[in-house]
C-alpha cells in the first residue's frame, strides 16, 4: 500500500509545480507586457509634447518670463551650466540682458584660478558677454560643503548686485539646491532673508530652479511631460539648442571627470529647467517647515 502512495503523491508534487511555475511565468509575462507598453506609450507622450512644444511654437513665446535684465544667482563656477543652462539660452535668446553673480571662485581643490576662467569661457558661449559676469572671492564664502555661509553676508551681495544694476528678475537655487549642496541652498535662503528684512526691490521678481528627486533628475528630455504637468514656468531645448549648453560645460574642463560626463548625458537640468515664482509668503511658509 506504501509503495503505491509515495508514486502518487510525488506526481501529485510534480503536477503542482509545473502549475505554479506555469502561472507564474505567465504572470510575469503579462507583468512585462504592461511594463513595456506603459513605458512605450510613455515615450510616445513625449515625442509628442517634445514636437508641439519644441517645433511649432514661436521661440521668443516658448516659456518666457517677460524679464528684460536678469540675474543669474549661483554659488561655484560650472553652476551656469549644470544647473541654469536651458534658462541662461532661452533669456539670451529672447533678447534679455543677463548677468551671472557667481559667489565664489570654487577653489575647494585648489583650482580657483583655473575655474574662474572656465566660468567667463563657459558664459561666453551661452551667450552671456564678459562684463555681465561678477566672480566674489570671499574668504568668508569659500567652495565648501562643510562650511554654512554667513546668510546676510550673501544677501548683501545680491542686493547690491539687484540695486547697481537695475534688475526685474531674479533666478537663483531653491532650498534644495538641486543636489542638496549647502552652498546651494545658502543662496536661496539669503534671498529668504532679504524678503524678510524687506530689502528686496519691489520691482524684482525671483524665481527659483526646482529640485526634483533624483529619478527626475536623471530621466533627461523624459521628463518633459512631468515639467509641462507640474510647472507653468519652464524653459526647454531642443536637441540642436542643447549642445551650446553642452559646449559651454565642456569650457568646465578642470570639471570633467568621468561622472560629469554621465550628469551631461542623463540630467534633465542640460534641456530642462522648471522655475517657481515666490514671494514674502512663500519664503514665510518654508521657514515655517524648516522650524
Amino acid at each position: 500500500m506504501l509503495f503505491v502512495e509515495i508514486p502518487y503523491r510525488l506526481e501529485f508534487l510534480d503536477n503542482f509545480y509545473l502549475k505554479f511555475v506555469s502561472e507564474s511565468l505567465l504572470y510575469l509575462r503579462n507583468v512585462v507586457l504592461y511594463i513595456c507598453l506603459w513605458v512605450f506609450g510613455y515615450l510616445c507622450l513625449c515625442c509628442i509634447v517634445y514636437r508641439k512644444y519644441a517645433r511649432r511654437l514661436p521661440t521668443r513665446t516658448r516659456g518666457a518670463l517677460g524679464a528684460k535684465r536678469v540675474l543669474i544667482v549661483i554659488a561655484h563656477p560650472d553652476d551656469e551650466c549644470m544647473f541654469f543652462g536651458p534658462t541662461i539660452y532661452r533669456l539670451c535668446e529672447q533678447g534679455a540682458e543677463v548677468y551671472v553673480l557667481c559667489l565664489s571662485h570654487g577653489n575647494f581643490e585648489g583650482k580657483g584660478q583655473i575655474r574662474k576662467q572656465e566660468l567667463w569661457d563657459a558664459c561666453k558661449v551661452l551667450g552671456v558677454p564678459d562684463h555681465n559676469v561678477c566672480l566674489i572671492n570671499d574668504t568668508r564664502l569659500p567652495d565648501n560643503p562643510k562650511v554654512q555661509w554667513p546668510v546676510p553676508v550673501v544677501a548683501k551681495l545680491i542686493e547690491h548686485q539687484v540695486e547697481a544694476l537695475d534688475i526685474d528678475t531674479l533666478v537663483t537655487f531653491d532650498r534644495g539646491g538641486v543636489s542638496s549642496h549647502p552652498n546651494h541652498a545658502a543662496v536661496f535662503y539669503a534671498v529668504a532673508y532679504m524678503f524678510v528684512e524687506k530689502t528686496m526691490s519691489e520691482k524684482c521678481t525671483v524665481y527659483t530652479l526646482d529640485s526634483v528627486n533624483i529619478l527626475r533628475k536623471y530621466l533627461g528630455f523624459l521628463d518633459l511631460p512631468l515639467s509641462f504637468l507640474l510647472s507653468s514656468k519652464r524653459y526647454f531645448l531642443r536637441w540642436t539648442e542643447s549642445r551650446r549648453v553642452l559646449r559651454a560645460m565642456k569650457r568646465h574642463k578642470s570639471q570633467m571627470v568621468w561622472f560629469r560626463y554621465l550628469y551631461v548625458i542623463f540630467s534633465r537640468y542640460m534641456v530642462i529647467n522648471t522655475l517657481r515664482k515666490i514671494n514674502l509668503a512663500d519664503i514665510e511658509l518654508e521657514l515655517e517647515v524648516d522650524d
